[in-house]
C-alpha cells in the first residue's frame, strides 16, 4: 500500500495535478478497477496526499543540502 501511495503522490506532482484529483469518482473507479488485490483499495484523501508530498519535498531538500555540505 505504501508503494501505491508513493506512486499516486509522484503522479500528482509529475503531472501537476491538483490534490483533489484523487477524489474524482472517475479516477477512483479506474484505480479500483485495475486493483487486483484481495484487500479494498485505500485511496488517500487529498489532505493526506498533500502531507505526503510536502514530506517528500522536505526530504528532497534535506538530501540536496547534505550533498552540498559534503
Amino acid at each position: 500500500m505504501e508503494t501505491f501511495k508513493r506512486y499516486l503522490a509522484e503522479w500528482v506532482v509529475a503531472c501537476d495535478q491538483p490534490f483533489e484529483e484523487v477524489e474524482r469518482p472517475e479516477l477512483c473507479h479506474l484505480l479500483e478497477y485495475t486493483h487486483m488485490g484481495s484487500k479494498p483499495l485505500n485511496i488517500p484523501h487529498r489532505t493526506a496526499l498533500k502531507d505526503r508530498i510536502m514530506k517528500m519535498g522536505k526530504s528532497t531538500v534535506t538530501g540536496i543540502q547534505k550533498l552540498v555540505n559534503v
